[in-house]
């Protein structure tokens, strides 16, 4: 951290520390216990990342972890508030679809939205893996707890996973009943409600918890065209859970979801660049009237329904616990969207899909916790995996193909479709060797099998530029349209089968109960994919499999009978064949341009991460998370530049592919070493201050302020100069109040108080267009909870 880039944060951290120590009187009632020491107490968090119930301090791995407490207490709406205390992790939506989460963890992740294409970042609701981006940007109310787990995680994470996992649990009935209500009032027009009751039917046996969460907002950009608010947000998600315990040896737990999205497209303009179609057409260059006004000439409303269900049955069978984890999801989505990001009626595009997953696990725990022989210390876990998903995938285009052949006046609409099958085997051993000293084992053996189905073709729609949904024909439609494509090779199809093994390895030393030092290897891959985009079979893939090694070290420790609190972990993570898609133009397809997916090479990213906790006196709690990271290419051989025309047959001087393109035009891969990773800040850091006063029996008053710094990164993979980001501060801070009783609460919140603005995601579509996002302005609201 340079000097100028460290004096911004101390700077900001100071006011922070000094707005939390704002009443020195109170420091003299260092002896009493109040509301935050509780809360302390609470967020002594049980985790369960290694399939076994363990505090965080007694995992041998990065992991951070949020509470119910914590959650509330950081205002956290989605999953998008915990990265900034959380070191190398990065989440935000994805820049085209505001209810899908880009995760980044320690460099490596994602933004995409097609289904084709998984996550480097795993994401699990309640032990089911989700296996597509959108609708991941889960909601944090009603959650018991959320798990941020870095670094591959190839044994224990449901579906193999590269760079890092993201676990969340929902709540579960309370057997004594109870109703939670919560309400939240912000600026741009939000207005969240959120109630949840608990209802035993049974006494200590069987009990429902129903849930229901509407959140509303206008969204902060302004339509330049006709003064409309854009990016808002209109969302329902309902959730029942029931809770069965015949007996203290069997639980069953059964939930059911739905999520009901209405909200508008997420608000961005197009990025001036006059060597785009989007000025060499029209000439339209964005205008300079502020980050928060944009142009929409087209509707942007983006329709998600999905609805889900998770079976958990638990049954201890003595020295053995059964386990088994069910998983039904289905997802529905139509999207319009003003895809140029201009009042200019350019490049619209309507987006229909189905997605759904079936998955099943089974897992077999040992428990010889009441033994007194060398068993005692043995805790395994077998099991196994299942995972079948598909979807399907239709685009309508209203000016393609008449913006590249102005004598077909029609609109067109194109077809995708795949499933995907997953097996895995896994094992995970921990023994202790003495009572301080453990060692893990874990392998995993997994099968995927892929197969893949695209109609680049189609079919052309009157009228051209139409701007309704009744133009667009159904999936089921486009399917037989597809089909009779591929009988006149005007669709393709492919398919993959392969099986990878992955390795886990660690040990872990207790020097007493309150430290522990660990080192750990670890083995993650994520399978590769087809490009959902592509126009040809040779573009379309499948890619090879991108692979993952992790060697990990650090300790945990508490100090100063328990007044401090250190977690410090260095790693180095090597990837190899990380893929991403690529635009290039191909004057054969209606778009007059198609995305080729590739393996790019190889990465290392190596860093440092340290979380800090202190509490100098009983009500004041200081908290500091750094993370450094080291990140660069060591192998990128690719093409980014898409065909070009050549005399006589290239070559490729970092030993690349070269592919000669039907139209005679070659891709030719290049040297690009010198590039940075995606979200990859050399340095983040956060600091927090919270401070409480004890009213007595009139509650408690907490104070809470937090700033995060992030140096200078990059949103693209091509590192454009439009979409260069970081070397900022943002402040956060809240005022609450709790009733003596914990049922009532009062906390006025606000999150990036200096009103920074910054680009947020930037998405280079090929020559047409860039189109370019920024990050939520100065944001304020009051919430009120009651429990009972």
């Amino acid at each position: 951290m340079g000097k100028v880039e460290l004096r911004r944060f101390l700077s900001g951290a100071a006011a922070i520390a000094i707005c939390g120590a704002w009443a020195p009187a109170a420091f003299a009632q260092s002896g009493a216990v109040s509301a935050t020491d509780e809360a302390d107490d609470r967020d002594e968090i049980v985790v369960t990342a290694r399939f076994k119930k363990e505090t965080l301090q007694d995992v041998p791995q990065a992991i951070s972890a949020f509470s119910e407490a914590k959650l509330d207490r950081q205002a956290a709406r989605n999953l998008s508030d915990l990265a900034p205390s959380t070191p190398n992790v990065n989440i935000q939506p994805v820049a085209t679809f505001p209810n899908s989460a880009a995760i980044h963890i320690r460099g490596l992740g994602a933004q995409g939205i097609e289904s084709t294409e998984e996550s480097p970042v795993g994401v699990s609701i309640d032990g089911v893996f989700v296996t597509r981006p959108v609708a991941t940007l889960l909601d944090t109310f009603d959650m018991e707890r959320v798990e941020i787990l870095r670094g591959p995680q190839g044994t224990s994470f449901g579906k193999n996973s590269l760079a890092g996992g993201i676990s969340a649990f929902s709540k579960n009935p309370d057997m004594n009943g109870g109703v939670q209500a919560e309400a939240t009032i912000g600026n741009y027009g939000r207005l969240d409600v959120k109630g949840a009751v608990d209802l035993p039917l049974v006494r200590d046996q069987l009990a429902v918890r129903l849930v229901v969460n509407k959140q509303t907002a206008n969204g902060y950009f302004t339509n330049r065209v006709n003064g409309d608010d854009v990016g808002g947000q209109d969302k329902l998600t309902l959730r029942g859970t029931i809770l069965f315990t015949p007996s203290d040896a069997l639980t069953v737990n059964l939930k059911g979801f739905l999520v009901k999205d209405r909200s508008s497209a997420p608000g961005g303009d197009s990025a001036p660049d006059r060597t785009k179609l989007h000025y060499l057409i029209f000439g339209f260059e964005e205008p300079n009237d502020g980050p928060y006004t944009i142009g929409r000439d087209f509707p942007s409303l983006h329709e998600s329904d999905q609805w889900g269900l998770i079976g958990k049955v638990e049954a201890d069978l003595g020295s053995v616990v059964a386990t088994s984890v069910t998983g039904y999801i289905k997802t529905d989505d139509f999207n319009d969207s003003d895809f140029d990001g201009s009042e200019i009626n350019f490049f619209p595009t309507f987006r229909l899909q189905t997605h759904k997953q079936f998955s099943q696990e089974l897992r077999l725990a040992t428990d010889f916790s009441d033994r007194d022989d060398a068993l005692s210390r043995l805790s395994l876990v077998v099991g196994g995996y299942y995972l079948n998903q598909s979807f399907k995938l239709t685009q309508a285009f209203p000016t393609l193909p008449v913006l590249v052949a102005p004598s077909l006046n029609f609109g067109s609409q194109d077809y995708v479709q795949q499933s995907n099958t997953a097996k895995a085997l896994f094992a995970q051993l921990i023994y202790g060797v003495t009572d301080k000293l453990n060692v893990t084992l874990g392998v995993r053996q997994s099968w995927e099998q892929k197969d893949f189905f695209r109609d680049p073709t189609g079919t052309l729609i009157s009228p051209s530029r139409f701007s309704s949904r009744e133009f667009v024909k159904s999936l089921a439609e486009m399917e037989q349209i597809a089909n009779t494509n591929f009988t006149a090779n005007k669709a393709f199809k492919n398919a993959y089968s392969r099986n990878r093994a992955t390795f886990k390895a660690g040990i872990d030393y207790k020097f007493n109960p309150d430290l522990m030092a660990y080192a750990i290897y670890n083995q993650g891959y994520k399978g590769g994919g087809y490009g959902a985009r592509a126009a040809t079979l040779t573009t379309a893939g499948p890619t090879e499999d991108n692979t993952s090694e992790l060697w990990e070290a650090g300790f945990k420790g508490d100090f100063l009978n328990g007044m401090l609190r250190v977690n410090l972990a260095g790693f180095v993570t090597r990837f190899k064949k990380l893929e991403f898609g690529v635009f290039f133009p191909n004057p054969n397809v209606a778009s007059g341009q198609e995305t080729a997916s590739q393996n790019i090479g190889a990465a290392t990213t190596k860093g440092v991460e340290l979380e800090l906790a202190l509490r100098p006196v009983s009500n004041l709690n200081l908290g500091v998370n750094i993370g450094y990271l080291d990140s660069k290419y060591t192998d990128f051989c690719a093409d980014l530049n898409g065909p070009q025309s050549y005399a006589t047959a290239p070559t490729s001087a970092c030993g690349g592919k070269v592919t000669l393109l039907p139209n005679g035009t070659y891709l030719r891969d290049e040297d690009y070493r010198y590039l940075k990773l995606v979200r990859a800040p050399k340095w983040q850091a956060n600091f927090t201050a919270e401070y409480t006063i004890p009213l007595g029996s009139s509650g408690d008053l907490t104070a809470r302020g937090s700033v995060l710094y992030k140096s200078t990164y990059y949103n693209t993979v091509t590192n454009d100069a439009a979409g260069i980001a970081g070397d900022y501060t943002l402040v956060d801070a809240s005022l609450g109040w709790t009733s003596a009783d914990s049922r009532f609460r009062v906390q006025l919140w606000g999150k990036n108080l200096t009103n920074k603005t910054y680009v947020a995601a930037l998405t280079p579509t090929a020559q047409f267009f860039i189109q370019r996002f920024y990050s939520p302005p100065r944001t304020y609201g009051v919430t009120l909870g009651a429990k009972f």
